[in-house]
């Protein structure tokens, strides 16, 4: 009688390797994703905070907040965010060659315009005019003002859809300006 000297898989036990790699890879994108979507909103975050910083600085020198399209002691503030960070009124209190403001998304300015006081600086989780409908992000000393928003009272606003709702009040612009950050600059501008 002559054995077999080579051992070979089945085909059940291919299947069933190959099922584990199938699982293993679906939950190793699954946190890749995760993962990237977390760095995004960091970064996205902190490009917020980082402009609330330098209006801070800002208002420490002129006891107000630039009111978009307007000047202070003479120098232009800037037709939007964007032109206020590149070439107007934060431009030398924030390094527009070191801003990160993340992966494609939009921020959104919102201001006093009577008094120049009170600001939030709002930003979109989920890309472009938050498309991904993630929600937005803000910081800022607005919070439930009645002369920005009574609406928003917490620094992450969820994205419902329901009319009247905090993220539909900014996307709306009500009270706020947009500006568009394209990844690497504020080329894309925002009306």
């Amino acid at each position: 009688m002559r054995k077999n000297l080579y051992g070979a898989f089945t085909l059940v036990e291919m299947l069933i390797v190959m099922g584990i790699l199938i699982i293993l890879m679906a939950v190793g994108i699954t946190a890749g994703r995760f993962a990237i979507n977390r760095a995004n909103d960091v970064a996205h975050q902190n490009a917020a905070d980082q402009i609330y910083t330098a209006l801070q600085a800002y208002y420490t020198d002129n006891r107000q907040f630039p009111v978009i399209g307007g000047t202070t002691n003479g120098v232009a503030n800037g037709t939007s965010l964007g032109a206020m960070i590149e070439t107007g009124a934060l431009s030398q209190y924030l390094d527009n060659g070191a801003f990160n403001g993340g992966t494609t998304t939009t921020f959104y300015y919102g201001i006093d315009t009577e008094t120049s006081q009170v600001v939030l600086i709002c930003v979109a989780k989920g890309g472009q005019a938050d498309a991904k409908h993630l929600g937005v992000y803000c910081t800022g000393n607005g919070f439930g003002s009645a002369d920005i928003s009574t609406l928003i009272d917490s620094k992450d606003v969820v994205y419902d859809g329901a009319a009247g709702s905090a993220y539909m009040l900014i996307t709306g612009q009500g009270g706020f300006l947009r500006s568009d950050w394209d990844g690497k600059d504020w080329a894309i501008q925002g009306a």
